[in-house]
């Protein structure tokens, strides 16, 4: 809202004093948190006993809530994540994304360590709210999810905005105070000094054992939480996992299905194994990226025979007319048959077009499919199905 009441001039409409209210913004979201959760009574009444508190292993089968302990012959681990805290001297001096997004006092200078997913949308909210954010990655280039002319794109335009990024960059100290933090960076072996109001670790997030006391129990991890099997069962057979312990894929959706497949499996045995084959993805800068399917450095490391296509989605009447105008597409298809193996955009609507991608995807269509399809226009949608009809038929209405 703030961005666009600070463009709405060239709209045509006129505004005066527009200023960042951060305590109402920080009120506004501690009330959504609040009307997000999940309703304890209506569980009561669907016969779950609810114990809300920090629960810990006492043994294998046994919990202890406060004063309470709940015994259990299954056990689902699905208590979330925490940010990685990476071992840098004076890190204590740095906070968490967790934190940033609650921040009493808006901070003017942010600095950023960490290029993902969760870096970039912090990087992308707090710019258009007006403050001096550099991003600090360790990789050669941002978002390493994605193929390199992608995440290419999207830094150039965040660039263009008044990010500063440093890639293939390492954090030495950090040292000050809070309020003026120092940091003490290497880029490409020379050093980079910096002070921020906030530093915040955007290094991705894990479960750790020790969050639930469970470092005893044998629990076999890997690189983002616990190892489990196809039907979530972890390595200690009556424990099963689910979302961001299960350290397979950290995002909502596939938190809440595999949520439903291990209590399915603890309770009737291992009987669905999960499908996370097809999951898309969204990161939600202005504007969006997203991605499902193969990336093209994916289909390369599998040996597929495929063909790419990438497109600047500049100049498309809806993007023209609403402002939002311009964005990145590339597309990867099976040289033989013509079907889409991945999708990979900056869009506007990039969180909704995905959706439409994955579900192409997982029933097998192809270019000459999309190149019959009639499109909305002008819609943000059309720019998918033409540009991907296009790359292997005659389409005029580019």
């Amino acid at each position: 809202m703030y961005r666009l009441a600070r463009e709405a001039a060239s709209y045509g409409t006129r505004t005066t004093d527009v200023r960042l209210d951060w305590p109402t913004v920080i009120t506004r979201q501690h009330s959504i948190v609040a009307a997000l959760q999940p309703p304890v009574d209506k569980l009561e009444r669907a016969g779950v006993r609810v114990h809300l508190g920090e629960a810990r292993f006492v043994d294998a089968h046994t919990l202890s809530i406060g004063e309470a302990r709940v015994r259990s012959q299954r056990i689902i681990i699905a208590a979330g994540s925490e940010a990685v805290v990476p071992p840098i001297p004076g890190v204590e001096l740095a906070i968490t994304s967790s934190e940033l997004l609650f921040l009493p006092t808006f901070p003017a200078r942010l600095v950023l360590i960490g290029a993902g997913a969760i870096g970039l949308e912090m990087a992308s909210a707090f710019n258009h709210l007006g403050a001096a954010v550099t991003v600090i990655g360790q990789e050669p280039e941002i978002l390493p999810g994605f193929d390199p002319d992608v995440a290419a794109y999207v830094r150039k335009l965040l660039e263009a905005r008044g990010v500063t990024f440093l890639v293939g960059a390492r954090v030495i100290a950090l040292g000050g105070r809070p309020g003026e933090v120092t940091i003490d960076a290497e880029v490409a072996g020379a050093r980079r000094p910096l002070t921020a109001s906030v530093v915040c670790l955007a290094a991705g997030r894990r479960w750790y054992p020790r969050s639930l006391g469970a470092e005893s129990l044998g629990l076999e991890t890997n690189r983002l939480g616990l190892k489990t099997s196809p039907h979530l069962r972890t390595s200690v057979p009556h424990i099963y996992a689910a979302g961001d312990a299960a350290g397979n894929v950290q995002l909502t959706p596939t938190a809440a299905y595999e949520g439903k497949l291990a209590a399915t499996n603890a309770l009737d045995g291992d009987r669905v194994a999960s499908d996370l084959s097809v999951v898309p993805q969204a990161i939600f800068t202005t504007p969006e990226v997203a991605r499902v399917g193969l990336t093209h450095r994916e289909a390369m490391e599998r040996k597929v025979g495929c063909h790419v296509s990438t497109h600047d989605m500049h100049g498309f009447s809806n993007g023209v007319a609403s402002g939002e105008e311009g964005g990145y597409l590339k597309l990867v298809f099976e040289s033989a048959t013509e079907r889409v193996l991945g999708v990979q955009m900056v869009s506007w609507a990039g969180a909704e077009l995905i959706q439409l991608a994955a579900l192409g995807i997982r029933l097998g269509v192809t270019a000459s499919l999309l190149s019959t399809q009639l499109s909305v226009h002008p819609s943000h949608a059309e720019r998918l199905i033409k540009v991907a009809a296009h790359e292997f038929h005659d389409v005029c209405e580019m």
